[in-house]
């Protein structure tokens, strides 16, 4: 598997595994109809744009065929949290992937990045339903708080995990 900086040309494979990753992670937590109607076309456009700004720093993982399988997403904190100046915003792997140490390798070299542009504490949201929390926890993520998630017509309760210092994550990752 190779990770590597994410390029502008790469929007249709995010969203691939963006869209997938919801379809695999979410059902029973958000509706099978908000599901069924996540577009591949759709969220290829959203990457680009994300892709196409300065907004963060994006990495993808790619199989031995060059197919992306695995994508993180972060930079900056976007709600002015005085702690954690980081944020990793989005991380999915395709479910045949999963298991596999990508999600280590991706967040390692996001965190990576975020010292080497001096952010030292990071902070994760993650579905309280979503079954990989522990994924977050196994890195030595705490706890930090809670919040709301629209989606779908409903208040999703969002659960905060934070590294107050993203070398804790760096050492738990080896």
């Amino acid at each position: 598997m190779i990770v590597r900086e994410a390029r502008l040309e790469d929007a249709a494979g995010i969203a691939k595994v963006y869209v997938d990753g919801w379809r695999t992670t979410y059902p029973g937590i958000v509706s099978d109809e908000y599901l069924a109607n996540m577009s591949y076309e759709r969220y290829t456009n959203h990457w680009a744009r994300i892709l196409s700004t300065s907004e963060g720093f994006n990495y993808v993982a790619e199989d031995e065929a060059g197919n992306i399988v695995g994508f993180i997403w972060g930079g900056p904190e976007h709600n002015g949290d005085s702690l954690y100046k980081g944020e990793l915003h989005a991380i999915y792997i395709l479910k045949t992937h999963q298991g596999l140490g990508l999600g280590r390798s991706l967040t390692r070299v996001l965190a990576e990045k975020l010292l080497e542009v001096g952010i030292e504490a990071m902070i994760v949201w993650v579905l309280a339903a979503n079954p990989s929390c522990h994924f977050y926890e196994s890195l030595g993520a705490k706890f930090v708080r809670t919040g709301p998630y629209e989606v779908d017509g409903m208040t999703l309760e969002d659960l905060g995990y934070g590294w107050t210092d993203i070398r804790v994550l760096l050492d738990e990752i080896g």
